[in-house]
C-alpha cells in the first residue's frame, strides 16, 4: 500500500527530476525518486559485497595460517 510523503529536493534537483518526466524516462516525479533510492540501495549493496570480497581477499593473500590458542589470541587482543 502507498503511503504518501512530502519531501523537498531542492530547485536543481526538482527541476532535473522535472526535465526526466518531460523528456517521457519517467511518467512522474514519484517515479523518478523511487527508481533513484532503488538504484542507490542496488549500489550501497554493491558497494558492501566488493568490501566484503576485498577484505576476504586480503585474508587469502596475508600468509600462511598458523595456530592460535584462544586464551593467547584475547590475551592479545585486551592489551590494544
Amino acid at each position: 500500500m502507498a503511503r504518501t510523503l512530502t519531501i523537498s529536493l531542492g530547485n536543481e534537483l526538482q527541476s532535473y527530476a522535472q526535465q526526466l518526466v518531460d523528456s517521457g524516462a519517467y511518467s512522474s516525479v514519484s517515479e523518478v525518486v523511487r527508481d533513484a533510492l532503488r538504484n542507490l540501495r542496488e549500489h550501497k549493496a554493491s558497494s558492501s559485497l566488493e568490501q566484503l570480497k576485498a577484505l576476504i581477499d586480503e585474508g587469502d593473500n596475508s600468509g600462511e595460517p598458523v595456530d592460535l590458542e584462544v586464551e593467547q589470541f584475547l590475551s592479545r587482543m585486551k592489551k590494544r
